[in-house]
Parts: C-alpha cells; sequence; structure tokens
C-alpha cells in the first residue's frame, strides 16, 4: 500500500468487505428477527443478543470503510484536498442511486396503501403527501421517518461527509500518529460518546434513548468510534499486533454491550479495524476479499443497500394476497423470492445508474454474476 503522491488507489479488497457488509444487512433484514424469536423460545435470549448485533453490524463495517477509503489520499497528501471538488463528487456519487431508489420506495408504499391487505396495517404510518417526499430528499432525517427503514445509517454517513474537511483540517498526520496518541483519541471518543449516550438517555430521551433505538440522526452519537478508526487506518499502515489488540478491545465491548448497550457499536468497530488490518497484511486473506466475485458484490453493495428493504416490502405485500396471516410458509416464499430479486433490483439500478457515476470499477461492464470469470482481479 504505497503512498506515492498523485497515485490514485483502489483497493479491491476493500470491496470485497463492503459487499459482506451489504450481504449482512440483507441478512439481518430478512432472517434475523425470526431468528432470535426461535432463539427466546428455546430460552436461549443472550445468543439472540448477539447474533441479533452482529448481523446488524455491517452498518459498523460500513462506516469503519468510509473513513479509511474516503480520507487515504488526503490524510496520506496523495492529493489535495479541494472542498467545492469533493461535495461535488460526494454529491453526484450518493443522490442519482437515492433518488431512483426513493422513488420506487415511494410507489411500493402507494401500492401497498391504494390496494391494502392484511400486510398493508403495518403501513397506516405512512405520508405519502409531496412535502414528505421532498423531505427525504435530504436523506438526514430527524424524526425517524424513512420509506425505507434502512436508509437511517445512510443519513449518519452523509452527516460525516459533511464534517470531512474539519476532519482533514484537524487529523494529525501519518507521522504523528504514534501508539499512545491511537489509543488515547480512542479512548477519549469512546468515553464521550458513550458518556452523551448516558446524559442523553437520562436528561432527553425525546432525542435520544439507548434503551428504546430511534432510527434517525440522534444515532450518529453512536458511531464516532467507528469513524475514527477508519481515519487512524487511513493515515497510517499498522502491523497485526495492533490488529490482535483492536480484536482483544473489540470482544471485550461487544461481550459487555449485553450489561451496557452503548459498547457493541465501538466494539464492533474495533474488530473491524482488526479485519482491514489483517486483509492489508495477510495476503490470503486478502485474495479471499479481492475474488471477481467479492468485488463484484462490493460494487454493487450501495445499490442492494439502497433498494433491498422496499423490494421485501413489495414481496411480503405480494405474497399477503395469497397467505391470511405469517406463517412458516409466509416466510420461507417471501424469503426466497426477496432475496433474488433485491439483487436483481439491485443489479438494475447499478448498471442504469450507480455505475454511471463511480470511478475505477472492475465489473461496471459485468452484469451477470456468472460472468465473472471474465473479471481478472
Amino acid at each position: 500500500m504505497g503512498d506515492a503522491p498523485g497515485i490514485k488507489e483502489r483497493f479491491h479488497f476493500l470491496d470485497g468487505l463492503r459487499g459482506l457488509a451489504a450481504l449482512m444487512i440483507v441478512i439481518h433484514h430478512a432472517f434475523t428477527a425470526n431468528i432470535v424469536k426461535f432463539l427466546d423460545h428455546i430460552r436461549l435470549p443472550v445468543l439472540g443478543f448477539y447474533f441479533s448485533y452482529f448481523t446488524q453490524s455491517g452498518v459498523e463495517l460500513f462506516f469503519v470503510l468510509s473513513g479509511v477509503v474516503l480520507l487515504r489520499p488526503y490524510l496520506r497528501k496523495q492529493k489535495e484536498f479541494k472542498v467545492g471538488e469533493y461535495f461535488y463528487r460526494r454529491i453526484k456519487r450518493i443522490y442519482p442511486p437515492y433518488f431512483f431508489a426513493l422513488l420506487f420506495a415511494f410507489l411500493v408504499v402507494w401500492l401497498i396503501r391504494a390496494y391494502p391487505d392484511w400486510y398493508s396495517s403495518i403501513f397506516q404510518w405512512a405520508d405519502l403527501s409531496v412535502k414528505q417526499l421532498v423531505s427525504q430528499t435530504a436523506i438526514i432525517n430527524f424524526d425517524g421517518y424513512y420509506y425505507n427503514l434502512a436508509w437511517w445509517s445512510l443519513g449518519i454517513e452523509l452527516l460525516f461527509y459533511i464534517f470531512v474537511p474539519l476532519c482533514i483540517f484537524i487529523f494529525p498526520g501519518s507521522d504523528k500518529v504514534n501508539t499512545a496518541r491511537m489509543w488515547t483519541m480512542l479512548l477519549i471518543v469512546l468515553v464521550a460518546s458513550t458518556f452523551l449516550q448516558l446524559w442523553l438517555t437520562k436528561y432527553y430521551p425525546q432525542l435520544y434513548n439507548y434503551k428504546h433505538l430511534v432510527p434517525d440522526i440522534y444515532q450518529s452519537i453512536c458511531y464516532p468510534v467507528c469513524f475514527l478508526l477508519g481515519m487512524l487506518l487511513a493515515a497510517k499502515d499498522f502491523n497485526n499486533g495492533v490488529a490482535l489488540w483492536f480484536t482483544l478491545a473489540g470482544s471485550l465491548l461487544v461481550l459487555s454491550s449485553k450489561f451496557y448497550l452503548p459498547l457493541v457499536n465501538p466494539g464492533y468497530g474495533f474488530l473491524y479495524a482488526a479485519i482491514i488490518i489483517f486483509a492489508i497484511n495477510k495476503r490470503a486473506l486478502k485474495a479471499f476479499l479481492s475474488k471477481p466475485i467479492m468485488i463484484w458484490l462490493g460494487e454493487r453493495s450501495y445499490s442492494l443497500f439502497l433498494i433491498h428493504f422496499s423490494v421485501f416490502y413489495l414481496t411480503n405485500y405480494l405474497v399477503a394476497h395469497f397467505t391470511s396471516e405469517r406463517r412458516a410458509m409466509y416466510g420461507i416464499v417471501t424469503r426466497m423470492v426477496g432475496i433474488p430479486v433485491a439483487l436483481f433490483a439491485a443489479m438494475l439500478l447499478f448498471n442504469f445508474v450507480e455505475r454511471k457515476q463511480a470511478r475505477g470499477l472492475v465489473t461496471g461492464e459485468i452484469f451477470w454474476p456468472w460472468n465473472i470469470g471474465r473479471v481478472k482481479s
């Protein structure tokens, strides 16, 4: 991972990790609730707790990766930071696919409300006004209202993008990021974010309550450690010894989260930072994550993230026309249909919208995954 100025880098093993993060989120939305219910039924609620937050932790992986990918060329002085150019590229990259996904989500909710069945009762909250549709184009949301519930984390990511110029301005150079300073920064941010979650829960629960999570922008106070870890990995290369310490710290935080929930997000941040370091330093792991199929999935991960939940809504609604309630067959059919349709919808969104805004793609011209053999990693 050279630092030569002017060289444009794209680490394809990070695309592989991004693909895994998207798959985890899809699995979380498709299966986790039923698996947790089953584990509760057989009196294994603790296992259900950890499984739920593990599948959900694709969000933390996305956030760590964002810090690494976005800030690396600037923190290593490989590229001059120009504020106008930076925001133009971010808007061009994020918004076109989002607008199409938003329109699709709006139409799905409209269909479910316009032609109701028993599944439609879930959507009685839905405000289909033009005002609400326009308000969701901002992505950042203060009331937890989305036509697609998965988008709450996109608002947090966008907030990070807004603060990137400040991060670049105040972040120390790579030559100043030694081990002691790294752990001091992480400890300060961990304590501060944890204290803030405790303080808001006690005094301003209408804004944030870690005991009752609402998917809105206030959840951003849970993730500063994840973004800081990404920034550290963007600024400096670390050895496997640091990765082992990150693994230990992350494991302890995740295990402790059963007793104090705010520790779960930084815990997974540490674990995924460790995986990234291992992937950089270990040839076998990097080779696996750089396989063409992993890159193919990773390059479509944003489209998959944007659209999969709306496809699940639509699939659930259509299958509900042939069933009277949520039973085993309903669950099997909706997942067997919903997951491949979500992937196909993501392929369409990527092919016709997203790839036109992306740079450095390897599989941009490959539509079907079974044609992936044409790609040379």
